[in-house]
């Protein structure tokens, strides 16, 4: 019983990944500046995060020596 809830949740996240790649490839085809200008905030936003994280733990376990 369990493997036919384990292959019913693959093929939902199968569809829900195309659904939402297809929908992102429509949008991007009516408005690619709008598009294109969200992917860079997203990018820059996860680079910021990651940078931010990075130092947080760097502290955290003493890698990193105060100025």
């Amino acid at each position: 019983m369990a493997k036919i809830g384990w292959i019913i949740g693959k093929k939902a996240t199968k569809a829900t990944a195309r659904h939402s790649v297809r929908g992102v490839a429509a949008k991007a085809q009516r408005k690619p500046l709008r598009s294109a200008s969200l992917l860079g905030i997203g990018v820059a936003v996860g680079v910021a995060a990651g940078w931010v994280t990075g130092r947080f733990t760097a502290q955290e376990e003493g890698r990193h020596e105060p100025r």
